[in-house]
């Protein structure tokens, strides 16, 4: 089987159910969604970018654009994560379901498990750690003093749309050797 291609489905392996279906369809929507919001930051991201350099070549160059496009960069990774889960294009082992296929059921069902775990810790977290810089008032050790809570919520948006899709899996397993 070449990359990219997807295995036909395990004949055995029972289907969702439409309800099932329909709500693993729906949370990896959102999570599609979610990063939809990311590609529309990703396409701005080159305009401050530009103002930079313009402004630098008249001897102005601005103190912010650096801190913020770092930030949105931040933003850009973690609202992206869940999709690349959707879609399988993240780092993923997959020699022993295809060395055992008989295991690929179990490992995907666990590999979901995992995901919702990992992302109901990176929510509450996450959550917590831009809470706390938010009560503490705590500001970036710039010239524009960012008040850090803004970039932090990155971490429970990230840990949202893992957590869904983690959920997603788990109700609709992939169905697919390797992607």
């Amino acid at each position: 089987m070449r990359s990219g291609e997807l295995a036909a489905p395990d004949a055995a392996a029972p289907l969702p159910s439409r309800g099932a279906g329909l709500l693993a369809a729906r949370l990896t929507l959102a999570t599609r969604w979610i990063c939809g919001f990311s590609a529309a930051v990703a396409l701005l991201l080159p305009l401050p970018i530009l103002y930079e350099i313009v402004m630098d070549q008249l001897q102005q160059p601005p103190v912010w654009v650096f801190e913020t496009t770092g930030y949105a960069i931040i933003m850009i990774a973690f609202a992206a994560s869940g999709y690349g889960l959707s879609t399988g294009h993240h780092f993923r082992v997959s020699l022993i379901s295809e060395k055992f296929p008989t295991l690929a059921k179990p490992l995907n069902l666990l590999s979901g498990l995992l995901e919702t775990a990992f992302g109901a810790l990176l929510l509450a977290s996450g959550s917590l750690q831009a809470y706390s810089a938010y009560i503490q008032d705590l500001r970036s050790d710039t010239l524009l003093q960012v008040p850090q809570f803004w970039p932090e919520l990155a971490f429970p948006v990230g840990g949202l749309t893992i957590l869904l899709q983690g959920i997603a899996h788990i109700i609709a397993p992939r169905r697919a050797a390797a992607l």
